[in-house]
């Protein structure tokens, strides 16, 4: 579908809608009709840019999923201060794309349209921790205990400094290394 800019301009507004929706309420309450409202659209906009609700889902997971790949893209390999500051600028200052990374991502449990999407961001942390992929199993293990770390900072706002998240992430790093 080629789009004009106003018509760009439209699904990017449904894009973010969707994920305030997702943050606010859960998948539960993504709906064509509460994405439009919370983006100021007619209902029509929505089902127009998305025919079914998987469509939107993926959508928007891939937006959120490449954002966050994003955010890990740069870092340079050993770089636990960067990597603490991308775990606080997603959890704090991206708060509810992550929120709604997580909500896609628990739904790719149940939606298949969402799995390879889901990977993706899996497959960005682990590269973010081994960019060569040296270490395939201590890289998989250090990711499952990145992953349970932002849970928490998302759940409970902690640990909530970047000094904080650094020392967590050196505790795993060296845990798993031993």
């Amino acid at each position: 579908m080629t789009l004009t800019p106003k018509g760009e301009a439209r699904r990017e507004a449904l894009l973010d809608a969707v994920l305030r929706v997702l943050e606010r309420d859960g998948a539960s309450g993504v709906t064509h009709r509460s994405v439009a409202a919370e983006a100021g659209v007619p209902v029509a906009s929505a089902t127009y840019y998305f025919a079914t609700l998987d469509d939107l889902f993926v959508s928007a997971l891939r937006r959120a999923t490449q954002q966050q790949v994003a955010l890990f893209a740069d870092l340079g390999e050993h770089d636990l201060r960067g990597f603490a500051e991308v775990m606080h600028d997603w959890a704090f200052t991206h708060r509810g794309a992550a929120i709604a990374q997580y909500e896609l991502m628990f739904l790719a449990m149940r939606r298949d349209a969402l799995r390879a999407d889901a990977e993706a961001w899996y497959g960005a942390l682990e590269h973010a921790i081994d960019p060569e992929r040296l270490h395939p199993v201590r890289t998989r293990v250090t990711a499952h205990a990145i992953d349970g770390l932002l849970l928490r900072m998302l759940w409970l706002g902690e640990p909530s400094t970047v000094g904080e998240i650094e020392a967590a992430v050196r505790e795993i790093t060296s845990a798993i290394s031993a």
